[in-house]
């Protein structure tokens, strides 16, 4: 069952504190456009809230003209509680292309959520530089997500599991009203299949239940079924989702 629309808001106000755009502003007629320099849709897009209005043809124009004159494409986030079922039909019909439907998984931390801690690393800097070579990211993508991950205002654990010193898998939490976002878990392709993964995200959840979450939650592509499997093994469950439209 999906959420209510209380809690998925509560949900997105914690996700948006926890991965920040460089710019955002607040649409009076219900969306949430943010502006990250073009790295992530996340952070790039307009997002329908609770009370979203249906958007006219002309208002999406509005709109998509703020991102244009930012030097960005386009791009609305619809999430599934809130998104007006309307503007999704007057997208698709503006040639707007649906990709990456995503969903938001959460659990509840209990007594069971505990454990040692993942190995941290202080500097936001020195954690993303190793994430990028991980990644293959490009340096401009490292510029604009490491200016995100210096506005992050909650409490931040850079993790990273190593072994014999290198660093074999990467995460990002994030804690913001009791609430732990896991963001950028990543595993480089040669250190696979090895439970790395579980194994970071398990002690973050420690973590975060140590340092007073109450519950994590997540964001994952739908159609990446190895990681929802993984992360339906921790406990997570779907709570929504959401999917974007992306201008021709």
């Amino acid at each position: 069952m999906e959420a209510g629309i209380e809690e998925v808001s509560t949900l997105e106000s914690a996700a948006f504190a926890s991965w920040p755009a460089l710019e955002g502003e607040e649409d009076q007629l219900g969306w949430r456009l943010r502006y990250g320099g073009g790295y992530t849709k996340r952070a790039n897009s307009a997002n329908s809230g609770a009370g979203a209005a249906a958007l006219s043809d002309e208002q999406i124009d509005g709109i998509a003209r703020r991102y244009r004159q930012r030097g960005l494409t386009p791009i609305f986030r619809l999430v599934s509680a809130t998104a007006p079922a309307a503007t999704d039909a007057a997208l698709e019909r503006q040639g707007y292309r649906y990709v990456d439907r995503s969903l938001v998984l959460s659990l509840p931390l209990t007594a069971a959520h505990a454990g040692d801690p993942p190995g941290l690393v202080e500097d936001a800097g020195e954690w993303l530089a190793a994430f990028t070579r991980a990644s293959g990211g490009s340096a401009t993508q490292h510029d604009v997500h490491l200016a995100m991950l210096r506005r992050i205002e909650g409490r931040c654990a850079f993790a990273v599991e190593r072994r014999d010193g290198e660093p074999v898998c990467f995460a990002l939490g994030v804690l913001v009203d009791g609430r732990l976002g896991l963001f950028d878990v990543l595993t480089p392709e040669q250190h696979r299949r090895q439970g790395l993964a579980a194994e970071l995200c398990s002690r973050l959840l420690a973590w975060g239940r140590a340092q007073g979450a109450h519950s994590a939650y997540l964001q994952v592509v739908a159609a990446n079924a190895p990681a929802i499997t993984l992360y339906e093994k921790l406990g997570f469950r779907e709570a929504y989702h959401y999917w974007y439209r992306v201008a021709p």
